[in-house]
């Protein structure tokens, strides 16, 4: 049994890095992963609604990009751009509305809600959260953040 346990230890994937909600001021609710100092996911709604995270694969300095994003709960694919990694201090890709243009009046309506609180559930499936591109891809820890899901989902613009 205690052989188990010790694999079971050594097999489980090691996180250095930390999730944190707050509230920033002019930009809203704001949940965050960093680890070694760098920005590695961003999901922001406020003043707006922003998803910017790092890319897994070489990451271009501009340019259209597509993510998948999984969990135990799903998975979602988000169309975006490259982005400098020094904008949000890591991150390379970025995808504002969920895909939409900020002047579209769905935005923050019935539909885009429903799309909003789907990413949500899916990244509250407390298990880890897969980041894949371009044939790479990376896992975050499932999220320790406090109450970040109902700020998230409250958030209007």
């Amino acid at each position: 049994m205690a052989t188990v346990i010790v694999l079971a230890l050594a097999l489980a994937p090691a996180f250095a890095g930390t999730w944190k909600h707050e509230v920033v001021p002019n930009d809203g609710d704001v949940l965050t992963y960093s680890a070694d100092g760098k920005t590695q996911f961003y999901l922001g709604c406020g003043r707006g609604f922003a998803l910017h995270v790092k890319y897994p694969g070489e990451a271009k300095q501009e340019g259209e990009a597509d993510i998948a994003i999984s969990t135990s709960r799903g998975r979602m694919t988000f169309n975006g751009d490259f982005e400098d990694p020094s904008v949000f201090g890591g991150t390379d890709f970025r995808q504002s509305y969920l895909g939409y243009l900020h002047s579209d009046p769905r935005v923050f309506g019935r539909k885009w809600n429903a799309v909003k609180a789907r990413l949500l559930n899916m990244l509250d499936s407390r298990g880890p959260i897969t980041i894949s591109a371009g044939g790479r891809s990376y896992r975050l820890p499932a999220i320790e953040a406090g109450d970040w899901h109902k700020a998230l989902d409250s958030c209007r613009n």
